[in-house]
């Protein structure tokens, strides 16, 4: 065969491990970082679209494949004040999700099976603690910790899964801050810690290194109830090894995304966010080709 069909075959198999385009692990969407009164639970449900190309080697795309990947979640948290006169804030979080990925068949160099894959992913478990939070100047910093479990759908027969077979550890922070009465600017950065998956490709050991991100979210108060935002994610680390051995398209992802969004406030307990996200850069993996994401949330107090 020849050496390009095999550096493809490489690449698509390191990528199809977990069939997504690099980005943070705790997608933070604006008004995150604002903490609710005490006793409050919020219940928010998200759905997306996401398309790929790919895979990217080093800066090139090795070939016109494609791929896409659905998905639906439910968070709930709740938010306890804590300390004198309500000074700090916990909220424990619990987030499920729903995965439908594909990729077309004309991606692979040789046949590959399960090019297919839909059911439950990986639950994810955490906390979020405000130590600074002023509702009069809308000002707030957090920071969170969540472990993912791979209690998610999974078969090391195939080529992508919903879940994962491994452990993830995701750390980050945030601050919120109003800049005049019309602008709000939002900065996240993450880090996250991802365990081994010891039945990748039935008997193989797929490890991933640590990944950092940094979100900064710009929002324009258009009216008391239409918001509009752009947002800039860096995203760096994450290279990945198969048996210890990084294979051919298995390094750094080194992609930057770029997403704009509104949000429509129908009053202070219900929310409804609509995003459009996409990838301008990337040197490994799969490329986000375009990603269109709705949110609606409320609360209970």
């Amino acid at each position: 065969m020849h050496r390009y069909r095999l550096i493809g075959l490489s690449v698509l198999v390191v990528c199809l491990g977990s069939l997504s385009a690099h980005g943070a692990q705790n997608d933070q969407l604006p008004t995150d970082l604002v903490a609710l009164p005490n006793g409050a639970t919020n219940v928010a449900l998200y759905a997306s679209q996401q398309s790929l190309s790919g895979p990217w080697m080093g800066g090139a795309k090795l070939r016109s494949g494609e791929g896409s990947t659905d998905l639906s979640v439910l968070r709930l948290n709740r938010h306890i004040s804590l300390g004198d006169g309500e000074k700090y804030t916990i909220a424990p979080v619990i987030v499920l999700s729903a995965v439908n990925a594909e990729v077309n068949r004309a991606l692979a160099p040789l046949p590959l099976k399960g090019l297919q894959a839909s059911g439950m992913g990986d639950v994810r478990l955490g906390a979020a603690f405000w130590f600074h939070k002023n509702d009069a100047l809308r000002e707030y910093a957090a920071v969170s910790a969540f472990v993912s479990l791979p209690t998610g759908d999974y078969d090391s027969a195939r080529t992508i899964n919903p879940g994962e077979n491994r452990t993830r550890i995701i750390l980050s922070a945030g601050w919120m801050q109003q800049l005049g009465s019309q602008w709000v600017l939002d900065l996240i950065p993450e880090v996250a810690i991802f365990g081994d998956n010891a039945r990748y490709q039935t008997n193989r050991r797929l490890s991933q290194d640590t990944t950092y991100a940094m979100t900064g979210v710009l929002r324009y108060k258009a009216t008391p109830t239409l918001h509009w935002y752009g947002s800039t994610q860096l995203n760096r680390g994450g290279a990945t090894q198969v048996d210890g051995i990084q294979r051919a398209g298995g390094g750094a992802p080194e992609n930057t995304r770029l997403s704009i969004g509104t949000i429509l406030f129908g009053d202070n307990q219900h929310m409804l966010q609509l995003r459009y996200s996409r990838d301008v850069q990337i040197e490994n993996g799969y490329r986000n080709q375009g990603e269109i994401g709705i949110r609606w949330s409320t609360v209970f107090n």
